[in-house]
């Protein structure tokens, strides 16, 4: 079952941009923000420039122990989870309005976007699987730095190497899930292959997020819609890349 069945699809909005480090994390907040508001909305979104996010239980001294990304912009993230480096990658965001007391909602949303992912894959000829079960940490070893060298039930696997993740955030009328697909290797995480490397298959972003959406439209039962930001969005989503993402209080604070 998909959690999200209905007698017939709804509207829902999307959005396909690019941005800086800062603006696209304020940009999901942003979007979180209004979901009461405006509905559901998927975001597919590229990187201005290479960028390593934190968690945001991460402390930021940890960011010196991963040299080859020293040199590129520093965000934290609102979510969890390890520190991704943002670069030869699709990355969306989905916000919908979810009530107070229903707790149903978000183990079905994540499943929603790794398995539909999966079946995108294998229309390309990729093949990949989802972590069944919890990997055993091993003992006296504390979690990788980086996100996609951990592995936690759910993530999306081709070859044996994570390469899609994601991490949900929720707020009493809100939820958001946002998540990374790794297309290549990049030379600033060199140690992270991607799809290319691992099934000798290139594909771009755009063709992801093209195969990939009529799977979650079926899953979801949503027509997506392509539209911008509100004025609304636009305007919160710079003041919160200016005064919080892109603040030094905010990105160094643990």
């Amino acid at each position: 079952m998909s959690g999200f069945v209905r007698n017939s699809m709804v509207n829902a909005r999307l959005i396909i941009d690019r941005g800086s480090g800062p603006m696209n994390m304020a940009v999901d907040e942003a979007l979180l923000l209004s979901a009461p508001r405006t509905g559901p909305t998927l975001r597919f979104y590229q990187w201005e420039q290479p960028t390593l996010s934190l968690g945001y239980f991460q402390s930021a001294d940890e960011r010196w122990r991963h040299e080859a990304s020293s040199g590129c912009t520093l965000v934290r993230r609102s979510t969890g989870g390890g520190a991704i480096l943002h670069d030869l990658e699709l990355t969306y965001s989905f916000v919908m309005p979810v009530s107070q007391q229903d707790k149903s909602a978000a183990q079905p949303l994540y499943y929603a976007f790794h398995e539909t992912l999966v079946q995108a894959l294998a229309d390309l000829n990729i093949e990949a699987t989802l972590v069944l079960r919890q990997p055993l940490q091993q003992i006296g070893q504390g979690e990788p730095f980086l996100c996609f060298q951990r592995q936690s039930v759910g993530d999306v696997l081709t070859a044996g190497s994570k390469i899609c993740g994601s991490a949900q955030r929720r707020q009493k009328e809100a939820l958001l899930q946002h998540g990374s697909v790794l297309l290549r290797r990049s030379s600033f995480a060199p140690e992270l292959p991607g799809i290319a490397d691992l099934a000798a298959t290139s594909v771009s972003a755009e063709e992801l997020a093209e195969i990939w959406l009529p799977r979650l439209e079926r899953r979801l039962d949503f027509h997506f819609q392509a539209c911008s930001l509100n004025v609304v969005e636009h305007s919160t989503a710079k003041r919160l890349a200016e005064d919080r993402f892109g603040a030094d209080s905010w990105s160094l604070r643990r």
